[in-house]
Parts: structure tokens; C-alpha cells; sequence
């Protein structure tokens, strides 16, 4: 019960301090930069498709951690998966949301005024091949599955397993659009960065 009671809180917490950052990380950078860094695409596209479905994934997760510390008979709406429900479980699930977050923060400090969310043909950011973009092309969006794995766990559920699904979808397509744009904005130099870093992590 207590880890139950817990992992209530520190989800409604963690993802209002999720929501909190990107808000004041975006804000931020479109004073400075005059435009918003996040771009979603044109409608109709791969590319708004996959930002649209990140986004009211977002917003509905964030909804159902905070309502489920106002109203803890909610829990028995998401479809638990009672055999998952289990304190290592949970408390993996809670570290690892943690360490995906904290690595996503650290992404961003790395970066500075160089991160987007989606990217532009016209955007007059650098590409970034060093650090952690040696080991990796995507390594925010790894800290990002890693995130959605850990909120299924903290949370076993039907609703959290869609969450996870939508999720892993997303960040697939929108690593697919991201890096055509790139090719074209960047022509051989993101090939030659593409032929010695890996996607991911190994392959």
C-alpha cells in the first residue's frame, strides 16, 4: 500500500515538473530566438500526426496521474493489471522514469539553443554530432522510451500499455521524419554522421 500511495504522487508530481520544464524551456527559447522551437508540421502530414499524438498523450497522462491522487477509485477505470502490480515493479518503473527524465534534462542543457522539437527546413540550427550524439543519433528520444516503458510499470495498466504503444509509435515516426529533414538540410555531412553513429544505440 505505501509503494501504491507513493507511486500516486510522485506520478501526479513528475509529470506536472514535465509539463512545468518544456513550458518554460519553450518559452524561453522563442524570447530569444523570436519563433517557437517546436514546430508540429503541416497538417495532414507524418509529421503533425506524430506531434499531435505526443501531445493529447501527454495532456490525457498528465490528467489521470494528477485525478488519480483527487480520486484514487479512478484506479479501477485503467484497466490494472493486478499480476504487475507488485512493489519492484513499481519502484522500477518510478526509477526509471526518473533516470529517463533527468538524462532529458541533461540533453537539453547540452544542447543550449540548439534543440527543437521537430525541425524546420529553414532552421538555422547547427547538427549536433558530439558527446552524447556520438554514442547515439536519437539519445533524447531513447530517454524518452525509456520514460514510457518506466510509466507502464509504475502504472500496470491497459490505459498505461496504450500509452506505451502510442508512445513507441511516435517516437519512431517522428525519428523517420526528423532525420529526411536533416538529410536535406544537411546533405553529406549528416550522411558521413549517419554512416558512423548509430540510429540508437547499436544498430
Amino acid at each position: 500500500m505505501a509503494t501504491t500511495e507513493f507511486t500516486r504522487w510522485f506520478l501526479a508530481l513528475f509529470f506536472i515538473s514535465v509539463a512545468a520544464f518544456y513550458t518554460i524551456r519553450i518559452l524561453l527559447l522563442q524570447r530569444d530566438d523570436g519563433r517557437s522551437p517546436v514546430f508540429v508540421g503541416e497538417p495532414g502530414t507524418l509529421h503533425y500526426a506524430t506531434h499531435l499524438a505526443f501531445r493529447v498523450f501527454r495532456i490525457v497522462i498528465l490528467a489521470v496521474c494528477v485525478g488519480r491522487v483527487l480520486w484514487p477509485p479512478l484506479d479501477g477505470y485503467l484497466g490494472t493489471f493486478n499480476a504487475l502490480w507488485h512493489p519492484t515493479i513499481m519502484w522500477l518503473g518510478n526509477g526509471m522514469l526518473l533516470v529517463g527524465f533527468s538524462a532529458v534534462i541533461g540533453l537539453h542543457f547540452y544542447m543550449g539553443k540548439e534543440w527543437r522539437s521537430g525541425t524546420r527546413t529553414d532552421d538555422k540550427t547547427q547538427l549536433i554530432t558530439s558527446g552524447p550524439f556520438a554514442i547515439s543519433r536519437n539519445p533524447m528520444m531513447l530517454c524518452v522510451i525509456v520514460a514510457q516503458v518506466g510509466l507502464f510499470l509504475a502504472l500496470p495498466s491497459a490505459f498505461t500499455l496504450l500509452c506505451l504503444a502510442v508512445g513507441l509509435w511516435a517516437v519512431v515516426a517522428q525519428v523517420n521524419v526528423e532525420q529526411r529533414l536533416l538529410r536535406k538540410r544537411f546533405g553529406v555531412a549528416y550522411e558521413a554522421y549517419a554512416a558512423r553513429t548509430p540510429r540508437w544505440l547499436i544498430f
